[in-house]
Parts: structure tokens; sequence; C-alpha cells
């Protein structure tokens, strides 16, 4: 009786390893529940650009680790785009619903021709010492700029597909770039310094203002009146194209890293969750006022559409009004 026990106690072990390969192999296992999906928004993103098209309906928003979001809806929904990179996207810019181009950290560029269900990356021109593109405009007939890190003004003249500097290499930060009309173009950058072409930005030309701080963003309403915004509150205002620039008083030292006119007047956004309006003249004082009492955040980038204000950065949403809509909440993002 000992043997036969002995004998089934040996054969005990190789039983259980048997039955073990057996459900390795032959049973698959069962999900239990739903398998929670992260919400296409979260409360982590960072997203320092946007672009608002077709009356509000179609937004885009491009930021942290190559992250691209879409809605369609005017922001009720949200789809995240493949962008094929983990490098932070620091600005995206749109000709129509269909075609447009990103641009970010490594000197990165990307182009989308089919609302964004592909994204590819393109070649730029490289710095050897640094690369990094901070703004994209797009203008008619397939035309965009972009500036950054070492002096880079690049143009494409075909969706984004090639381009060329205009600028040749230094090490200076050109952060933002507007033109007046087809032929007359700023861009600003750090310490005061400005870039003017006259010429449709083929060639270009430094100025440098009486300003200690950077100068970070540029827009212009119409062929004469524009704004450019920057570190410790600085806005600067002209009325003739850029030929004279006038510092407006302000009654607040946070940086300003964007400006936009919504169709009556000059709106900015920055750091501790400010925005900022301003009249269109030079008297004007500009004041600013927090998007919601709670919003402590910085801001990179504002768009004005009718009486809406999009603005995204550290949180991404939607003013009418005073009342400040959070698209990371509205598409269920972790509070």
């Amino acid at each position: 009786m000992r043997g036969v026990i002995k004998a089934i106690g040996g054969l005990v072990p190789w039983a259980v390893i048997a039955g073990l390969l057996f459900a390795a192999f032959f049973i698959q296992p069962q999900p239990v529940g739903e398998t929670v999906q992260p919400p296409p928004i979260e409360r982590r993103d960072r997203f320092y650009g946007l672009e608002v098209l077709e009356q509000g309906q179609v937004l885009w928003a491009a930021g942290g680790d190559g992250k691209i979001v879409r809605s369609e809806d005017a922001g009720a929904t949200w789809r995240v785009q493949q962008s094929g990179t983990r490098h932070n996207l620091q600005s995206i810019a749109a000709w129509d619903t269909r075609r447009a181009v990103a641009v970010g950290n490594e000197g990165v560029v990307l182009v989308t021709e089919d609302a964004g269900e592909t994204w590819e990356q393109v070649e730029a021109p490289r710095s050897e010492v640094f690369n990094k593109l901070v703004r994209v405009i797009t203008r008619a007939d397939g035309e965009a700029w972009a500036v950054g890190g070492m002096s880079a003004v690049f143009r494409s003249r075909d969706y984004g597909r090639t381009w060329e500097r205009l600028v040749d290499e230094e090490d200076i930060a050109w952060n933002g770039i507007g033109f007046v009309d087809d032929s007359n173009a700023w861009a600003v950058g750090e310490f005061g310094m400005l870039l003017r072409s006259t010429d449709g930005g083929d060639s270009w030309t430094e100025e440098m203002l009486d300003l200690e701080s950077s100068l970070m963003a540029v827009r212009f309403r119409d062929d004469g009146h524009g704004v450019a915004v920057g570190l410790e509150g600085t806005v600067l205002y002209t009325s003739n194209g850029g030929d004279d620039w006038t510092r407006l008083q302000t009654d607040f030292q946070e940086h300003l890293f964007d400006v936009t006119w919504n169709g009556s007047k000059w709106l900015a956004v920055g750091e501790d969750g400010i925005v900022v309006r301003g009249e269109d003249n030079p008297k004007s004082t500009w004041r600013a006022e927090r998007l919601d009492p709670d919003l402590r955040e910085w801001h990179t980038t504002v768009a004005a559409n009718g009486d809406a204000v999009y603005v995204s950065g550290a949180t991404f949403g939607r003013l009418r009004g005073t009342e400040w809509q959070s698209f990371t909440e509205q598409a269920g993002g972790r509070p």
C-alpha cells in the first residue's frame, strides 16, 4: 500500500504541471468587466497650440508628448490623432479643415492632408546647435511660416511639404511672426528684437527696440494696426504697419504669450490664468482679468471666433462672456 501511495504522490507534481500547460495553450482568459480607456483630454495634458476653423465647429490642439486632438462639434467631443512623434508640439495651424501643419521641439514638422487621419513628419532646415520651432502660421496658396531658436525663420510654399531658411543662423530666438499684408511682415524675439520684411519675406532686416523684455507674439488686424506682447506685461501697439511702436499702459506685470483680435478688441493670454483686453487705440489701458476665479495656470495660445475665446496651455477651454468651459472636464478628464 505504501508503494502505491508513493507512486501516486510522485505523479501529482507532473499532473499539476500538465494542467497548467493545458490551461496556457487551450483555455483563453475571459475579460471581466470593461477595459478602462483614458479620456481624449486628460488633466495632465498640456496643449501649447490650437487652431479654430469653420465658425468654431472644427478645433485642433497640439501639445506635450506629440499629442494632437481634434473636435468636429465645437468641442463637445474629441478624438486623439496619431502624430507619430513624442516630441512636444508647440504650435499648429491650418489652411482648411483637411490641411494643417504642426511644429515643435527638436525642429519637428508634421503635415496632414486628410484632416489628421494621418500625420507625416517632413524635413526642415536644421541647426547643429539647437532646434526648436515655437510658432507656425499659414497663409493663402499653401504658404506657411515657422519661427524658433537659432534665428529660425522658415517658409513653405507647398502646404508644409518642403521648407527653406530665410535668415542666417544666429543665437537668437524668434517667438512670433505676423504679416501686415502680402509684402510687409514682422517677427518678434528676445530682448526687444524685431525682424522686418518688406518684400513678402524674401529678405529680413533686424531692428532693436528700447526694451529689455522679450516679445512672444505679434498680430495685425489690417494693413496698419497691430499688437505685440511679451514678458513683464509688455504690450506694444502700432497703427502704421510697424513703422512706429508704442508701449501701452498696463495694470499688470504677468508674462503674456499670445495675442489676437476678436473683431472689436484685442485679447492676450499668459501666466496666472489671465486674459487681457484692450481697445484699438494707442491711449488705451489694457487690464487683466482671470479666465476663471479659481484658474491660476499659464496659457500659450488664444484664438477668437465670434463671442467665443479659445485658450490652450496648462488648461484648455473656451471663454464666452464671463463663463469658462474646460474641455478637459467636458471630455471626461480627471478633475
